[in-house]
């Protein structure tokens, strides 16, 4: 059995969760070996805009290096425009040794203006919901698209959208580097 090791840029075991349940899906004839690295993303503790793939970008390639890995993986959460709102989404990177890069996006979700209004003036997304709840470590729980959604998506399930997104050019590589998508 082939033995696959994926370097996740995060001590976050909801993130890691997500990524093992991930490649364990689709590469069910390989071992997969996930380790959590914490990386510097180089993107603020709350990104926003080009600051989440930049952040999920640097995350995956760094975890990479480090990890000595097949596969580094980059989650970013973070706010991102759209129109005349923000939303709340988790991107993804991933990155092989050949220097292939997939991305992808979780769902997204409105952000609602108190709540981006804490964003904006420095505090994370985690720290806001914690203390709107009254709990600790949602972040490593449920999330907060968990607790907007009374737990019918969770931050697992979130993260793991994105991850099969960005996974798409590698399980497509000779239609995905042929172009034989182009209608003749």
């Amino acid at each position: 059995m082939k033995r696959v090791r994926v370097a996740v840029g995060t001590k976050n075991p909801i993130k890691i969760t997500a990524v093992r349940e991930v490649f364990d899906d689709l590469f069910k004839d390989e071992k997969t070996e996930v380790l959590g690295i914490l990386v510097d993303s180089a993107v603020p503790i709350q990104p926003f805009g080009e600051e989440v793939i930049t952040g999920a970008v640097n995350r995956a390639l760094k975890s990479l290096k480090s990890g000595n890995a097949d596969y580094g993986i980059g989650i970013e959460g973070g706010v991102f425009p759209l129109g005349n709102k923000w939303y709340n989404l988790g991107f993804v990177a991933i990155v092989d040794k050949k220097g292939t890069i997939g991305t992808g996006t979780s769902g997204w979700f409105e952000c609602p203006e108190p709540i981006l209004r804490k964003l904006k003036s420095g505090e994370e997304l985690g720290t806001v919901m914690d203390r709107l709840t009254g709990r600790r470590g949602t972040k490593r729980e449920e999330g907060a698209v968990g607790i907007f959604t009374r737990k019918k998506v969770t931050r697992k399930e979130f993260y793991k959208h994105g991850l099969y997104m960005a996974l798409i050019p590698f399980l497509n590589d000779r239609l995905w580097k042929e172009g034989v998508f182009a209608i003749q």
